[in-house]
């Protein structure tokens, strides 16, 4: 799923102009993080409503925050001593089972549907926090 905020290359440069380029990296590293942890909390929500051990729920985690294509980015994935990061996408999408029958397990589309109902809140975290650092 892709999501475009128009206008954030421009406030990008308005903090650059203002605060320097490592304060600005720093608010917005800072925002990634505070958004991507409130995003983990509501996906863990939406998938503790299927959990069979829990295990799917306990290894998601948030990457540091990193340049992906020019782009300043965290990112959601799975680790951890069950290895449930091989299997997540067969929730998320549906998968044959071995019979050649498709099934759609309980928990399909969950972190598709927490993005889309998560975007407006995670674009209000980010203007709080840019908010409240620019008022220091």
């Amino acid at each position: 799923m892709t999501v475009k905020l128009q206008g954030l290359k421009e406030l990008e440069t308005q903090l650059e102009r203002k605060l320097g380029r490592k304060k600005t990296n720093k608010i917005i590293d800072q925002s990634l993080i505070v958004g991507g942890n409130a995003f983990i909390g509501k996906l863990k929500r939406d998938m503790a409503t299927f959990k069979d051990t829990g295990a799917t729920v306990d290894e998601i985690k948030l990457s540091k925050p990193e340049w992906v294509g020019g782009v300043r980015t965290v990112k959601v994935h799975w680790r951890g001593p069950k290895g449930r990061y091989r299997i997540i996408h067969l929730n998320e999408f549906g998968h044959y089972d071995r019979s050649g029958k498709w099934v759609n397990p309980k928990g399909k589309g969950a972190i598709d549907n927490a993005l889309r109902e998560f975007q407006d809140t995670y674009t209000r975290t980010v203007k709080m926090l840019l908010q409240k650092e620019l008022m220091k």
